[in-house]
């Protein structure tokens, strides 16, 4: 992925958990309460994360009350890590929305769990047969996670039929690509881990 990935809000939520955070010959050591257990927090992002989201958002299932995520990532994969969670044992509200609560318990048990396709690999693939000017069937996929990477491709001249709610069949359009601006937002929009596929395919626009 292109750009800085700052972990400053992972560790400021940690320190707002009672852990002691510090920097130790370049490395970041954290330190748990005296009595070994976190304390639930209030937590205000003040920009998405999805990692620091998630990080905090398992630190929390053990903490000692509850915790809240203010705007926290609605990225599938954090929806995803909630459901494997509370199959553990852990009570997690309100993943997929801006505002996720967890109430801690006393501990987490071992479950059973598929995780979701993994939705930049999809769109990856559709961006590969687009530029070889190939003809691909991605199988095992979740379209419905896709959406607006599905949509964009479809605006430069990629054809992507939905077979099934798992089966894409993707080629290039006839009449080739068309060069189109993008914007990266956090989910639902589109993501920015696909701004370096786009990017090559817009070099065969």
């Amino acid at each position: 992925a292109i750009g800085a990935r700052p972990i400053d809000l992972h560790l400021a939520g940690f320190e707002k958990f009672g852990a002691e955070v510090m920097l130790e010959s370049g490395d970041v050591v954290a330190r748990a309460p005296k009595d070994g257990r976190l304390i639930g927090a209030e937590i205000n992002f003040e920009r998405v994360s999805v990692t620091g989201t998630e990080n905090l958002m398992m630190a929390a299932t053990l903490a000692r009350g509850t915790t809240t995520i203010h705007n926290a990532a609605r990225e599938p994969e954090v929806s995803d890590l909630a459901e494997l969670l509370n199959k553990m044992g852990a009570r997690v509200r309100g993943a997929g929305t801006p505002t996720i609560e967890i109430e801690g318990v006393e501990a987490l048990g071992g479950a059973e769990h598929t995780i979701i396709p993994d939705r930049i690999e999809t769109g990856t693939f559709i961006a590969a047969a687009a530029i070889t000017r190939g003809e691909l069937e991605i199988r095992d996929c979740q379209p419905e996670h896709c959406l607006r990477i599905i949509a964009k491709l479809r605006e430069v001249g990629v054809e992507i039929e939905e077979v099934n709610q798992s089966t894409l069949n993707v080629r290039c359009g006839a009449r080739g690509l068309k060069a189109s601006d993008l914007t990266t937002e956090p989910y639902p929009h589109f993501p920015t881990d696909m701004q370096a596929q786009y990017m090559t395919l817009m070099t065969q626009a």
